[in-house]
Order: C-alpha cells, then sequence, then structure tokens
C-alpha cells in the first residue's frame, strides 16, 4: 500500500500548480522552479528524518531524474521535465515517484487522445499542400505536433495521488 505523508504531498501540489501554469503559459520550467522544489524536498527530509530522511528523499530524486533522464536522452521530452520529476522524487521518495511515474505516462496518453478527438470534432483547419496530398493526412500531422506538456499529467497523477489518500488513506 502507497503511504505518503500530507506535508510532502501539499509541498509537491503546491509545486505542481506553479509548475503547470508556467509549463502552460510559457512552455517550459524554468530552474529556479526545479531546483529549488528538489533542495527543499531533501532538506525537508533531512530534517524530519534525519540520514534516513535524507537517503529517502535522495532514492526519490534518483528515481524520478533518472527515469526522465533516459526519456530525455533518446529525445523524448525536455529538460526542465527532468529536474521536474527530480523534483517530486525528493518529496515522495522513489516508490511513490514511480506511480507518479507510470500514472502520468497513463494520463499523457488520455490527454493526447482527447486532444486528437478534440481535434477531429471540431474540424481543426488544416492548410492543404500544393503538392495535391490529402487534407487529411496534414490534418494528422498538425495534430501530432500539439505537445501536451509534461506537468499536465503530472499534475494530474499527483493530485489524485492525493484524493486518494484523502478518501482511501
Amino acid at each position: 500500500k502507497m503511504q505518503t505523508e500530507f506535508i510532502p504531498l501539499i509541498a509537491v501540489m503546491l509545486f505542481m500548480l506553479l509548475a503547470l501554469v508556467t509549463d502552460l503559459k510559457d512552455r517550459r520550467l524554468p530552474n529556479w522552479l526545479t531546483v529549488s522544489s528538489a533542495a527543499l524536498g531533501l532538506v525537508y527530509h533531512l530534517a524530519t528524518g534525519g540520514w534516513d530522511g535524507l537517503l529517502f528523499s535522495l532514492g526519490g530524486f534518483a528515481t524520478g531524474f533518472g527515469l526522465l533522464l533516459l526519456l530525455w536522452l533518446i529525445g523524448s521530452g525536455g529538460g526542465g521535465d527532468v529536474k521536474l520529476m527530480g523534483a517530486v522524487g525528493s518529496w515522495l521518495g522513489a516508490f511513490t515517484t514511480l506511480i507518479v511515474f507510470i500514472g502520468s505516462a497513463l494520463a499523457a496518453v488520455v490527454c493526447m487522445l482527447a486532444v486528437l478527438i478534440w481535434s477531429s470534432s471540431n474540424n481543426v483547419p488544416s492548410n492543404q499542400s500544393s503538392d495535391g496530398a490529402g487534407a487529411g493526412a496534414v490534418a494528422q500531422t498538425s495534430v501530432m505536433k500539439q505537445t501536451i506538456p509534461y506537468a499536465v499529467p503530472v499534475t494530474m497523477t499527483v493530485w489524485s495521488i492525493f484524493l486518494y489518500q484523502i478518501f482511501m488513506g
């Protein structure tokens, strides 16, 4: 069973709210936000749990940072996303960070499907190329270029974990 303390979860929820607004507005996650949150998570767990707390936090940071670093290295995602998951991990520890990673992947699929459905139902305009290529192919390419900022599915997952803790924990 996933056990998460409320203070770190609330801290991550607030961090994710700032990250969500910033990522939606600017399409980037600044270092001042991600690095400071990661550092606060490490300090919090050191202060409340001593060396064991610090190891818990470092394990979470390594899990989040490492998973997203692998994705970044293969060209999927940005550097801010890597630091975002490192910061989440520093607050939530390795196990819950793994849950957030898996949940955010599922949420990203749901978001992308929603974008595809919305785009097709609203007849998103497409520019037909001059070489006579079909408008459908151009529209599909246009829709696939629309990306969901990574903070969206991570926020959805973190907030879902919070609701789970309130109602089921």
